[in-house]
């Protein structure tokens, strides 16, 4: 006999649906007249877009536009934000450089997207992108946190000097060091906490539609986020207002964190769906999304701990350095912080 009640289990009811194959992801979305997109990625880590040329790609099979960074920026679609900002130890705020859905002008980790190809199908578009010239002037780069902190160190934002975003301190620095100072013992350890990249069983994915009519955007995603995202497309990025952007988030595949941010592909995805006048989707490979998806981690700290002689804890000083990538996601900041 079974028990019911307060402090009784509660039977899954939503299991026989997914081990039968009747989940609902995005990809499974299928919408009427709907295009679908594939990004040029960079190369390179860091370089200068010099020109697109898309006029071979116009041509083949399928092709419905190629739309490139630049027309994004024109269209005052609004830059990516941190929803964290950090203030420095010595009172200015953090140093953020700009992130555009689409690098305009200057390319700053490799995967980033310079353009997108709209086509009826997803192979049509893959083999449009292939046709589509990018010329590139390749920049110095560094590839670790030790040597972007060198003297003279390749500068990946001028916002940001030495390529220093913030230099942020917590606790009691003056305490701190009077008790190093009169330690019996001090303990040293110096950590590397490795770079990893999300790799949840469903990529990222977004279908976007436009009715005209109505003047509304409505996107499908792989959001742990539906609510945050429809408040962040709307205030910050100029994608519409909040009562004309309707955000679903269907049956998602995993995220583990991955998927709480906002991505370019999203932001992309609803521009695009109303140039080009269809529904525009847009699912992501393996290889994009060890690309383009929020890396975590990545820090080099050096951890002291200081005792008295009957071995008590008497202080603990750490400090670390974040590799926080080419640019701040929504809540990047508050990793190291």
């Amino acid at each position: 006999m079974g028990v019911e009640g307060i402090g009784a289990s509660v039977v899954r009811k939503e299991d026989r649906r997914f081990t039968t194959g009747k989940g609902r992801y995005v990809d499974d979305i299928k919408l009427q007249g709907m295009t679908h997109a594939h990004f040029i990625r960079s190369p390179h880590a860091h370089a200068k877009v010099k020109g697109i040329d898309s006029s071979a790609a116009m041509k083949m099979p399928g092709v419905v536009g190629v739309l490139t960074g630049q027309q994004i920026v024109d269209d005052k679609v609004g830059n990516l934000i941190c929803g964290w900002a950090i203030t420095s130890k010595d009172g200015t705020p953090m140093k953020m450089g700009a992130w555009p859905a689409m690098a305009p002008e200057t390319v700053r980790f490799v995967g980033q997207a310079v353009a997108v190809v709209i086509a009826e199908t997803r192979n049509q578009a893959k083999d449009a992108a292939e046709a589509v010239v990018v010329d590139y002037e390749e920049l110095p780069v560094v590839a670790d946190i030790r040597s972007a902190l060198k003297p003279g160190a390749p500068q990946l934002h001028p916002e940001a000097p030495g390529n220093v975003i913030y230099d942020w301190h917590i606790g009691d620095e003056a305490a701190v060091k009077d008790a190093f100072g009169k330690a019996a013992n001090v303990v040293t350890l110096e950590l590397t906490n490795n770079r990893l990249v999300p790799n949840a069983m469903e990529p990222r994915a977004a279908i976007a539609e436009y009715d005209e009519a109505e003047e509304h955007f409505t996107l499908y995603t792989t959001s742990q986020n539906p609510h945050v995202a429809r408040l962040v497309l709307s205030a910050f990025y100029n994608i519409a207002p909040e009562h004309k952007l309707r955000v679903i988030a269907p049956d998602v595949g995993g995220g583990f964190g991955s998927k709480i941010y906002i991505y370019p592909e999203e932001m992309v995805a609803l521009w695009a769906c109303k140039k080009v006048r269809r529904p525009v989707k847009w699912t992501g490979d393996r290889t994009e999304a060890f690309l383009t998806d929020a890396h975590g981690r990545d820090h080099i700290s050096k951890a002291e701990m200081a005792f008295d002689k009957d071995n008590k804890i008497i202080g603990l000083r750490v400090k670390t350095h974040a590799n926080l990538g080419a640019y701040m996601s929504l809540f990047s900041s508050s990793v190291p912080t």
